[in-house]
């Protein structure tokens, strides 16, 4: 077991998965997408209920299709077997819907199919980002389609590798595409992370001064201190010790802040209010499950992805409302 996990970490770098499976998915087949629990593409069926389940006449319950349709693309010069038949160019699709397709150019087919099926435009942006294609793929040029497509597929790759428990100690990864409606939120999460991040610094260091990292460290409970320690072996040597702060997230950041010996110089920092830390505790409650699921790929609820939002900008007056 050592011997493997030495040699994917030799192996899966970060150049890995930018470069080289980017690479690699020009010829590769890769089924990312149906470990991740998506739908087959212009279905509600899912790819793990399709996967080699023959239908009664002994055709295939899903076919991989050529988004680009062969004929089309050699109508346009591009003859290739190489670049027509690339993984970056084929998706599950229930059969059916495949007879359907025929030979048409994606920008004739995928509105006719969309129309046809009810497809509207949140149920679409959900396909896409399951399937790694990018929103307005079918009106794209072909070879900006599939050095899109491609990058998306590694990175799909990369979060059904790290659902099966590779890269345990590796950051989240932000998933600016892949879930819709996350990414602002995402953003808004980061933003009152770093801010939150920058409270605890000043708080420690005006509190504890040189043992201020020794102290946010045992502070923190049992489980998140040793999670803790495994990321900071990708810190640098010789790093300030207050860098330790920069591996924290949201949920390992309140208690740090509602500990009994730093909350007085907190509240200090926060504006006058009777309910300042009713306030805090709140929107930290409301932030930190839809940061967690966002982080394991989990689609939110827009109420909650709202609430989150508000939670945000409520810390964020509190936090600014001092300099003001």
């Amino acid at each position: 077991m050592r011997e493997l996990d030495a040699a994917m970490a030799e192996t899966l770098t970060g150049d890995y998965w930018t470069q080289t499976l980017v690479s690699a998915l020009e010829t590769q087949q890769a089924r990312a997408p149906a470990a991740l629990g998506a739908r087959a593409l212009f279905s509600d069926q899912l790819l793990h209920n399709l996967l080699d389940n023959p239908q009664s006449a002994g055709r295939m319950a899903r076919e991989a299709h050529h988004l680009f349709p062969t004929n089309w693309l050699r109508s346009h010069g591009i003859v290739d077997r190489r670049r027509v038949n690339q993984v970056a160019n084929l998706a599950e699709v229930g059969w059916h819907e495949n007879a359907a397709i025929g030979n048409q150019s994606p920008s004739v087919y995928v509105p006719r199919l969309r129309e046809q099926l009810g497809i509207d435009e949140n149920r679409w942006g959900r396909m896409c980002a399951e399937h790694a294609l990018p929103l307005g793929w079918e009106r794209m040029d072909y070879q900006e389609f599939i050095g899109q497509r491609r990058t998306r597929m590694a990175e799909v790759i990369r979060v059904a590798f790290r659902q099966l428990g590779g890269e345990a100690d590796a950051p989240p990864l932000a998933p600016p595409w892949f879930l819709p409606g996350a990414e602002t939120v995402w953003q808004r999460i980061a933003n009152t992370e770093r801010a939150l991040r920058g409270l605890v610094r000043a708080v420690y260091v005006s509190r504890f001064g040189d043992t201020a990292a020794e102290t946010i460290q045992a502070n923190l409970p049992e489980r998140d201190r040793k999670s803790l320690m495994r990321a900071l072996r990708a810190r640098p040597p010789g790093s300030d010790p207050l860098t330790v702060v920069d591996y924290l997230y949201l949920g390992q950041l309140s208690p740090l802040l509602f500990a009994n010996d730093v909350w007085q110089e907190v509240r200090s920092r926060l504006p006058d209010e009777a309910d300042a830390k009713q306030r805090l505790q709140g929107a930290v409650s409301q932030i930190a499950p839809v940061r967690n699921e966002i982080a394991h790929v989990r689609e939110v609820a827009p109420d909650r992805l709202l609430k989150a939002t508000v939670a945000c900008d409520d810390i964020q007056a509190l936090l600014g409302s001092r300099s003001r």
